[in-house]
């Protein structure tokens, strides 16, 4: 595994990451997303910085039964940061983890298709937490998939910025009937 970057309080912009990254940002994570006794699935992993940052800065998190990091198999695999025991591998874009349906939490880092999100959320019956990370461009079309599922939880953003101006962080809990 390649040497981790040290992170500030400011967002930056890293060559193996889509998201701008900080120390706040992990600190959001890991308030966010369920509990490490509960499997959170961080899928488009790519080179698994964003991931290995958290585990790294959360270690409670680092079991395999925690976390994963899901991304499409490949002859040669982009994964560079993120532990292979917190690694899951599908065939493809369309394609959804077989642990999708024990996880409790969903994060989606620059996904492409509203689709996955909405494929996820199906099989995914226990989730209880989504937190997507794009690009403020493309918010429109995620935030209508997972307002269908949830509510946005507006307080987990009261910290300020954790990200670049042009991205953005959303957070949403499952709607209780």
């Amino acid at each position: 595994m390649n040497a981790l970057p040290s992170l500030t309080n400011s967002p930056s912009r890293h060559p193996s990451s889509c998201a701008s990254l900080s120390l706040p940002l992990l600190d959001l994570l890991d308030a966010a997303l369920p509990s490490p006794s509960e499997l959170t699935l961080s899928v488009g992993a790519g080179a698994g910085l964003l991931e290995a940052l958290l585990l790294q800065r959360y270690p409670h998190r680092a079991s395999p039964t925690s976390f994963l990091g899901v991304e499409i198999t490949q002859s040669r695999p982009v994964n560079r940061f993120l532990p292979p025991e917190n690694t899951a591998v599908v065939l493809g874009t369309w394609a959804i983890a077989p642990d999708a349906e024990r996880a409790e939490g969903l994060m989606f880092v620059y996904p492409r298709q509203p689709g996955l999100v909405r494929a996820y959320l199906e099989r995914g019956m226990g989730v209880r937490t989504v937190v997507w990370i794009g690009p403020r461009c493309d918010v429109d079309d995620f935030a209508t998939v997972l307002r269908e599922w949830g509510d946005e939880d507006q307080g987990a953003m009261a910290g300020g910025a954790v990200v670049e101006d042009g991205e953005m962080v959303l957070v949403f809990r499952r709607r209780v009937s």
